[in-house]
């Protein structure tokens, strides 16, 4: 007859109930994102805070990343600081927003507040909000017209009025001019079952829209006003500004191509298309659909002098 030691019911019983290590799954990929300099780098820059000129309520983020799928289409969208805001402690005056409507409608916002103004960051981010709730309130469906002139006036309205929330005192149209100017480059997108998407897209402003297509940066609205010499001026006419007309753009999409919507941070380092930052967006943008990581990080590439806020939307048809 066996006799067990004492202790040994125990140590059974340990063993039983002691949980089985899971093999370690190797890690693969980088760990160490670099960052990607075009030509001549920009300094590196630790971001700093919001200082209190500017105030740090309502809270601005260094940076906002989106990006998702639907049957017809895939979106990609980033909105970050450029080096300069890091580094003096601004907010990051753009502003992105893009929404899917139930009924397949993409709509897609770009705010670039105007540098000038102290509290743009807050214009901006209340014209991609108020944007985007107009214009899944009022043409939300696929095909509805859209009352582009009406949303711009909403968006104005609510400016003045977030304007006078933040500071607690009553603006009128000159003090919002002033202290709260934004770009704004709006669009709406609609799938088609032959697979193609239709663009329509307004902007008020310098912030712009292009098309990827067949390696061309085909531009579909805005950019900078070109002076006589070819000098592109700097001059911008924002919104609560309300233009005289406002003409929208149409586009249709095939798969293969890319919607663009930007502000000057990324406008004007790309130009024409056919430099370095031409070149990184050609060979992030396609052939297939960059991850969220992916995109903001090119975005945020570092190129000497160039160091404005960037936000970029982009819209692939699947």
């Amino acid at each position: 007859m066996h006799v067990a030691e004492p202790g040994w019911e125990e140590d059974q019983q340990d063993a039983r109930t002691e949980p089985i290590a899971a093999p370690l799954t190797p890690v693969r990929g980088t760990v160490t994102i670099m960052p990607i300099s075009v030509g001549d780098p920009g300094p590196r820059v630790e971001p700093r805070p919001t200082v209190a000129r500017y105030r740090s309520v309502p809270f601005r983020p260094d940076t906002v990343l989106d990006g998702w799928s639907t049957r017809s289409a895939a979106v990609r969208a980033v909105s970050m600081r450029g080096h300069l805001h890091r580094y003096d402690g601004a907010p990051r005056q753009d502003d992105v927003a893009v929404h899917a409507a139930p009924s397949g409608r993409i709509v897609a916002v770009v705010a670039d507040g105007v540098s000038a103004a102290v509290h743009s960051h807050i214009g901006a981010n209340t014209a991609t909000t108020v944007a985007v709730q107009w214009l899944l309130a009022e043409a939300a469906e696929i095909g509805a017209p859209v009352a582009w002139q009406e949303m711009i006036r909403a968006v104005n309205w609510q400016m003045a009025e977030r304007g006078r929330s933040v500071l607690g005192e009553d603006l009128d149209a000159a003090a919002v001019e002033r202290d709260f100017a934004t770009t704004l480059v709006a669009a709406v997108i609609d799938p088609d079952p032959d697979g193609v998407l239709y663009v329509e897209a307004v902007g008020v402003g310098d912030s712009s829209a292009w098309v990827l297509r067949d390696g061309t940066f085909t531009p579909l609205l805005g950019g900078k006003a070109i002076g006589a010499g070819g000098i592109a001026s700097s001059a911008v006419a924002a919104l609560p500004r309300l233009p005289a007309e406002i003409v929208p753009s149409t586009e249709v999409l095939r798969p293969g191509e890319v919607l663009l919507l930007g502000s000057d941070g990324v406008g004007d380092p790309l130009g024409a298309g056919q430099g370095g930052v031409g070149d990184l967006l050609r060979g992030l943008l396609l052939p297939t659909v960059p991850s969220l990581v992916e995109f903001a990080n090119a975005v945020d590439f570092s190129r000497e002098t160039f160091d404005d806020d960037r936000s970029l939307i982009g819209v692939w048809a699947l």
